[in-house]
C-alpha cells in the first residue's frame, strides 16, 4: 500500500459514521485520517484499505473511488499538484512585488468536492 507520511496541508472533512463519500477519477488524493476509521475501496482494485487515525493513503488509480466512515470520522483530502502550484502562486506573487507590477492569473488544481 502507497502510505504518505510527509506533513501536508489539506482541506479537512468530517464523515459521520455509517456514511460514505464518493471521488471520482481522484488519482493522486492522499486522504489522511484525523480520528475515526474509514474504509477505502476504488473501482477494478481487489484491495480493501482500511485508514486508522494517523494514517494516509493515495489514491493510485483513477475511476470512483468510495470512501465509507466505519465511525464518525475526521480526515483531510489533499491533491498532489496543490503544493506546488500553491508555492507558484506565492511565488509569482513576490517577484511581481519585487519588480513593481501585477502578475498574471494562475492555474490552481482543486480537490474535487463532492
Amino acid at each position: 500500500m502507497p502510505f504518505d507520511f510527509s506533513p501536508v496541508l489539506s482541506q479537512k472533512r468530517f464523515l459521520p459514521g455509517r456514511s460514505t463519500l464518493q471521488l471520482d477519477d481522484a488519482e493522486g488524493t492522499v486522504i489522511a485520517v484525523e480520528s475515526g476509521c474509514l474504509w477505502v475501496t476504488m473501482e477494478n482494485d481487489p484491495r480493501d484499505i482500511v485508514l486508522a487515525p494517523r494514517m494516509r493513503f493515495e489514491i493510485d488509480r483513477s475511476g470512483r473511488t468510495i470512501i465509507a466512515a466505519e465511525e464518525d470520522s475526521r480526515f483531510g483530502l489533499l491533491a498532489p499538484a496543490d503544493c506546488a502550484v500553491g508555492l507558484r502562486a506565492r511565488m509569482a506573487r513576490k517577484l511581481a512585488a519585487v519588480l513593481g507590477r501585477r502578475s498574471a492569473p494562475t492555474a490552481f488544481r482543486f480537490v474535487p468536492y463532492y
